[in-house]
Order: C-alpha cells, then structure tokens, then sequence
C-alpha cells in the first residue's frame, strides 16, 4: 500500500508539472479553425462507459415519445443530474414483442411509431423501430415533420458485451420566418431537410478490472446533409484500457476523430487524442488524476495539452459529498450538431473549434433526506471562439437593414469567459410518485461578440411524474425561460430582445387492457406564443392524442 501512495504522488507531480508548463506555451493559443457546438466536456475518447454488469438487464430500446421540436428552447448545460434514489428495474419486466402508436391533434399533427423487440433474453436484445411525426401551425410554412427508422441490439457474454445500432433521421423543417405581409413562398421554396445517417458498434469487457486488463471500442460515424449543398461525414474509434490494483487504478483512453465538411468550401478537421488518467480511492476520497493530449490536424495544425484532475470528498457518510476539478479541451463544431441547436441555418456555414483553454468547477451534492437528492455545481470556463447565431443580412438599397430568416453563425473571440451555475434536486417521494428540478444560468464576458446571441441567460425547470394506478400515469413539465438577444444591425450593433417565457406541459398514459392503451400529451398549456428564434414564433398551444397497442 505504502508503495501505491508513493506512486500516486510521484505521477501527481508529474502531470501537475507537465499542466502548468502545457499553459505556459504561448505556441498553444493560436486560434484554431473548423468543427460542433461548444459543450464544456470531455472529449469524445472519455465518453466510454464504464464496464458493463454481466448481470445488466437494461435494454438498447430507443425512446419513442412525441416532442415537437420548439415545444422548448433547448439549452445544454454541462451538470449530469443526481439520483437521489433509484427506483425498482423495470429489467425484470417482461418485454412486449410488439408495440405501436398511432396518434392525432390539433395543428394537423400525426403521429405513427412502432417497434419489433427481440424475444425475452439475458444474454440478447435487438430490435427494431420507426417513428413519424408531422404538424402544421396557423402561419403560412410554419410546418414540420420527422422520420426516424433504425435497428438496435444488445448481446452479453461472460467475457464482453457488444452493443450496436444503425439508424436513420430525416427532419424536415421550414424558414417561416420572412415577413408573411410582404412576401409568399411555396412549400418547395423554403424546405429545409436534413438527413442524418449513423450507426455505431461498441465492444466491451466484462471481467471485473480488479482481477484483469479491462477494455472497450468503439466504432461509429454519420453521414449528414440537407436538400442544398452542404455534406458532413464522421468517423471516430474510441478505445479504453485500464486495470485497478486494490485502491489505486491506471487507465488510458484514445479517440481518432475524422471529420469532412463540405459546402462551397471543403474543410477537413480532425482529432486524435490520447488521454492517461490514474484514480486513487480511499474511504472518503475519490480522485483522478490525468492529462488530455490533443492533436488538431486536416486544413488546420494544432498540438495541445489539457489537465484533467477531479477529487470528490464525502463529508458525511451518504449524505455530503464535495468535488471539483479542472480540465479542458478542443471541441469541434460540426454542421450536424448546429442544425439541432438551429434548424434554420442558412448556407456555407464556417466552421471552427472552440477551445476551451480551461474549465474550473466545483459543487456538493448529497441527500437531504430519504429520496431527496441535490446537486450543485458553479462552473468558470476561459473559451476560444464560442459559437453563437445571428440572422444573415438581405442586400438593401436604402438605409434600413433587411435580415434573412435564414441563420448564420459567429464565435467569440480569444479568452471569452463563461460562468455556470447549475442546481439539480429530484426527490422520489415513493414508487409512485418523482418530483424534480433543475436551474441553469449562464453568464458572459464575451471578446469579439457584444451578446450572447440567441442564448437565453438562465432557465428553470419543474418536472414530475406519478403513476396514479398499476394501468394510469401522469407527466408533467413547467419552465421558465430566460430573454435572449438576437442581433439585427452589426455595423451599428443593433439588437431586438426576445422575451422570457413560462410554460407548462402535461402527459397521460392509460393501460385500459393488457394490449391496448391510450395516450395523450398537452403541450404549451399556457398558450403564450413566443419566439424561440427572431421571428419564429412558437406554435402555441397544441395537444396529441392516441392509442397504443402491444403484444
């Protein structure tokens, strides 16, 4: 043991000493080009889960639910939530080989979803599913719709377990943001789709890393497109190793990134990062302690060192707990993860990195009382070029500026500052019944931009699910969105604020027989049509309904 802990602080002031002298290199601060929205993570190569329970029976089945997509403004948050307690497995319930909806409602809604699940197994599960949605608002090609198809599948040896998918997306979304008292488009001549096809494979080991070399791959990519010229292809391979000695754990993990982005330019950018970390556990204390090395190559060079250190200290047995850490890394912005963020971009999108020159963060979590967890967490991060959306400009004639509904995107500049205060609390009052909530605020010291366009500045969420019978449950979602700002004029720094929102959704399962059922999900009860984007305006009010059929 007293061997472990020598070794411990030696490789603690190794990398220690190799972080600072990483940030000291002013060769490490250029300012990168090309690729995904900024999300302040680890890099793709930490995402591996951790190794998998021979015994795990949760299943690979993809969540079918209906959520039309600017029900609420999406905005990513870098806090995983707290479990204050985990409710009974539903591993163990027996599995419906077949199951489908079919469902109506205002705003010319349909939706039809099923899926064909593999016969019950402990060792496999594989499937397969479709999802469509469409709907139609009160303003001229304010219209959407979505068709998901995929195959899924899951099998579990006493060696490694293998997980797959392979799927298909198509989102069909339309600029109705121009000014419907001037002008008026067909359908085809404002059509924005987007194809997204992707599928990834993983393999990884079931031996208990204490007595062995433990492993996982992964292997995946996409191919993502609209209906104009824009093309963005992905392939990655993460892989992670490791092995645990009593108290003390060495691991290392690699992720090669390949990205091609095409649109009246080409653009190639791609990662390759290696990622050695050790872990030292002791009765009250949980550490890791590690560097991220990544290396930018394609149209553009870059070679950067991260630290990656976190320490979590329980304060009190089960009910306190304190952590915090630092970290950094290069994040691409790619196409496809933009256009989820905003499906209303325009053309010949510029893409760059943000890097993200380091992330300080510390919180408490803990239990309150029985059922009743909380997590807490204040984050600062020093980033290169975040992004952010802004309307493209008409040409003009006269002094009055003309916007586009369709978007473009800018980014910060060098050393732009970020702060995050993040606060979850869940509370399982029973089996039947989970209340949650979650805070998010954001704030800016911006170089380069005025605003943080288009972001709101904090959001609030109240969420809650009961099962009110065996057969009847209910759902439901109340949040408070902050304002944001959306830029109008760049030459003389003109803007327009968007107002905050509140509004309320509400969700109803009912299992009147054993193969047949109802559903029914209310959305934007409070009615209040706001904008999410400068001139989209939500659809307001708007509901779906159904029956659901299993065998």
């Amino acid at each position: 043991m007293k061997f472990q802990h020598n070794l411990y602080y030696i490789v603690l002031g190794t990398l220690l000493f190799a972080s600072s002298n990483s940030f000291a290199q002013k060769k490490l601060e250029e300012e990168i080009d090309v690729v995904r929205p900024y999300k302040p993570v680890l890099g793709d190569a930490i995402k591996i889960r951790k190794n998998p329970d021979f015994n795990d029976e949760n299943t690979t089945k993809p969540v079918l639910q209906y959520t039309q997509f600017d029900r609420q403004f999406t905005q990513n948050t870098n806090t995983s939530k707290v479990n204050a307690q985990q409710l009974p497995s539903e591993g163990n319930a027996i599995l419906p080989l077949f199951n489908a909806r079919l469902g109506g409602g205002n705003n010319s809604a349909i939706l039809g979803e099923f899926f064909f699940n593999s016969a019950q197994s402990p060792t496999e599960h594989y499937g397969f599913y479709y999802q469509a949605y469409t709907a139609k608002g009160e303003i001229e090609n304010q219209n959407y719709s979505r068709n998901n198809v995929g195959l899924f599948g899951k099998f579990i040896n006493e060696s490694f377990t293998t997980t797959g998918s392979l799927n298909y997306k198509q989102n069909n979304n339309y600029y109705y943001g121009y000014d419907h008292s001037q002008v008026s488009y067909d359908k085809s001549d404002v059509l924005h789709k987007l194809n997204n096809f992707n599928g990834e494979v993983e393999l990884a080991s079931n031996i208990d890393p204490v007595k062995t070399l433990t492993y996982a791959v992964k292997l995946g990519g996409y191919a993502f497109s609209d209906n104009y010229s824009a093309k963005e292809n992905n392939v990655y391979l993460n892989t992670l190793l490791g092995n645990d000695f009593g108290n003390f754990g060495g691991h290392v993990a690699l992720n090669l990134d390949m990205n091609n982005y095409q649109d009246a330019a080409k653009f190639k950018n791609h990662f390759f990062r290696l990622n050695p970390y050790v872990t030292l556990s002791k009765e009250r204390l949980q550490s890791k302690l590690g560097l991220n090395f990544v290396s930018n190559f394609g149209d553009n060079s870059s070679f950067k060192i991260y630290p990656n250190i976190y320490a979590e200290y329980q304060a009190i047995d089960k009910y306190l707990s304190f952590f915090g850490g630092l970290n950094g890394d290069l994040q691409k912005n790619t196409l496809k993860d933009l256009s989820v963020k905003n499906p209303f971009l325009g053309n010949d999108i510029v893409l760059k990195n943000s890097n993200e020159r380091l992330k300080v963060f510390a919180g408490l979590k803990g239990t309150i009382i029985t059922g009743l967890g909380f997590k807490v967490q204040f984050t600062s991060s020093s980033i290169d070029s975040l992004p952010f959306f802004v309307n493209k400009l008409l040409p003009s004639t006269g002094s009055e500026v003309n916007i586009s509904e369709r978007y473009n995107v800018v980014y910060s500049g060098k050393k732009s500052n970020m702060t995050t205060l993040s606060a979850n609390l869940e509370y399982a009052a029973s089996e039947r019944l989970r209340l949650g909530m979650d805070i998010l605020t954001n704030s800016y010291d911006l170089n380069g931009v005025d605003k943080p366009w288009l972001t709101p500045n904090y959001r609030v969420t109240l969420s809650g699910t009961y099962q009110a019978m065996k057969d009847l449950s209910f759902t439901a979602d109340l949040f408070n969105v902050g304002k944001q700002y959306a830029l109008i004029d760049p030459s003389v720094n003109s803007y327009q604020t968007l107002s905050g929102y509140t509004d309320l959704n509400l969700g109803m399962n009912y299992r009147f027989h054993k193969n047949f059922g109802a559903f029914a999900n209310i959305n934007n009860i409070l009615g209040k049509k706001y904008d999410l984007y400068l001139n989209y305006p939500s659809y307001g009010f708007n509901f779906i309904a159904g029956i659901s059929v299993t065998f």
